[in-house]
């Protein structure tokens, strides 16, 4: 599967105004960035898709730093879990320049069953806490592959940093904010408290698996960035998307999909490819994941 190269892309004012001004100032940034991992990485939400991993030229990926990092390479692919990050690493490898890159890696949501829980708990008459704790004995057995795939990383990007992202909240806490449009009728409240404590636990095994790894963790200022910007109101300016059902998408490929088909999408089903947007980051999420990438680089 090829590497989609992006370098330098004017994305526009949203873009702009993403808080890169002190990373762009600084001198102490990557020479490269290349971005691994799957569709929290790959830009789905962002629109403007490219091939059928859904990479934008509006992901994140081509936002971090600003103008002070030309040299990008997105290797991330929606549906991707660890196994197919493991195979992101062999086309790492091939990439020259290793030393003072900065490697990024977002992965485990799929692993989890994320992204189908939502679907079921979105579409389902029955509430989905019934398996809460089956999905929790899944996340919490991620934590030896996790380490096994972060020293992967490492060893085919010899003294390049290794930053691994986490996942933000993607509902609110019905404590401090139940009215909530995007989510009225669809998830009950124990349904959205179950939702927050998966992704909790998800990217305390994130931090987890990157502290025995030896490699930097982004979660908590993934969690930060995005606290307050949680999935609620479908309204312009939003960060993350609800439920957002496409019946036809003019941001599709309009290549073949051998051209560039993933090898991941066949794990979706017919529901999941009408929401797939849903519960991803907006071009304004897609800005949060920059700067909360940059503050963990600058953290290191």
């Amino acid at each position: 599967m090829a590497a989609v190269v992006l370098v330098g892309a004017a994305i526009g004012a949203a873009a702009d105004a993403s808080a890169t001004e002190t990373a762009e100032a600084a001198d102490d940034v990557p020479s490269a960035v290349v971005t691994l991992g799957d569709s929290y990485s790959s830009g789905l939400g962002a629109g403007g898709y490219l091939d059928d991993c859904d990479r934008t030229p509006q992901a994140w990926n081509n936002l971090v730093f600003g103008n002070a990092v030309t040299d990008r390479t997105l290797l991330a692919c929606s549906g991707a879990a660890i196994p197919d990050v493991a195979q992101q690493v062999q086309q790492l490898a091939a990439i020259p320049g290793a030393g003072d890159r900065l490697i990024t890696v977002t992965v485990g949501g799929n692993d989890a069953g994320f992204a189908d829980e939502l679907v079921n708990c979105l579409v389902s008459f029955v509430s989905c806490t019934r398996r809460e704790a089956e999905l929790s004995a899944l996340i919490s057995g991620l934590h030896q592959p996790l380490v096994q795939l972060y020293d992967a990383v490492q060893a085919a990007a010899p003294g390049d940093e290794v930053i691994v992202g986490g996942y933000p909240m993607l509902v609110p806490d019905p404590a401090v904010r139940s009215d909530c449009p995007a989510l009225t009728g669809l998830l009950s409240t124990s349904e959205r408290q179950m939702i927050r404590r998966l992704g909790m636990l998800l990217n305390d095994v994130i931090d987890g698996a990157a502290a025995e790894a030896g490699v930097e963790s982004a979660s908590d200022e993934v969690a930060a960035v995005f606290d307050g910007h949680e999935a609620c109101a479908n309204a312009p300016g939003d960060w993350l998307y609800g439920l957002k059902i496409s019946w036809t998408d003019s941001t599709e490929p309009t290549a073949p999909a051998t051209a560039s088909a993933s090898p991941y999408r066949p794990q979706w089903d017919i529901v999941s490819s009408f929401v797939r947007d849903s519960f991803h980051p907006t071009v304004n999420g897609q800005a949060g994941y920059a700067v909360a990438f940059e503050e963990a680089w600058a953290a290191r």
